[in-house]
């Protein structure tokens, strides 16, 4: 699942302070981290409309008027980061898991785990950054082409797995769209019924039928 972030937001950091020195210490301020985290956490929880920059603000406990300082692209440039910060670490544990994947069912749990891990750990409050925001951003082209681009590389790593194990490409494009549909169906499902049978549900399904 391996995901390229783009850092597309270089330019509002520097907006008071064109030093590179100065780009570099806000970027790592904790206070900005967590803002990041705190917006990650509460878009999955209740989509772009649902999350208010002042409500960010309180759940990471962060300084009232920084919001301007930190992000100078207003609440998209914050949602674009903390969607790219969740999809990452992702992404990054499940390219682990899948360089260790010896079956083809093996690759599919890779890729499922995390999201399994994710409802259980925070009791079904937490889905898809993804699907949330896509449900949100009608409104937002810069959002929804970002979260477009992101699908579109998830994809793009489910079809290098059904490649790795035998299919042709042109096979493996259509199972990768129907894998992704399932899975963000089954996060809603999941949540939904405060279980993970779904989840193992379209595990169970794609792991028995490998490429052909």
């Amino acid at each position: 699942m391996t995901v390229v972030i783009e850092r597309r937001y270089d330019w509002g950091v520097q907006a008071n302070d064109d030093s590179p020195g100065a780009t570099t210490k806000r970027r790592r301020s904790p206070a900005r981290a967590q803002m990041v985290r705190s917006a990650a956490t509460l878009i999955r929880e209740r989509g772009i409309h649902g999350v208010g920059l002042r409500e960010i603000v309180a759940h990471s406990g962060g300084p009232r008027g920084s919001l301007g300082r930190y992000f100078p692209g207003g609440k998209t440039q914050l949602m674009t980061e903390a969607i790219d910060v969740v999809i990452a670490e992702l992404s990054d544990e499940v390219d682990e898991a899948l360089t260790q994947a010896k079956t083809f069912p093996d690759a599919i749990g890779a890729i499922l785990a995390p999201w399994r891990r994710l409802l259980v750990e925070h009791d079904f409050a937490l889905g898809c950054p993804l699907a949330a925001t896509v449900v949100d951003a009608a409104d937002n082209d810069e959002l929804r082409v970002h979260v477009s681009e992101l699908l579109a590389h998830w994809q793009a790593s489910v079809a290098d797995v059904y490649v790795r194990f035998g299919d042709r490409p042109s096979l493996a494009e259509e199972q990768s769209t129907v894998f992704l549909a399932a899975v963000e169906g089954a996060l809603i499902l999941a949540r939904a019924r405060r279980s993970t049978e779904p989840l193992d549900t379209v595990e169970r399904y794609f792991a028995t039928r490998p490429p052909q």
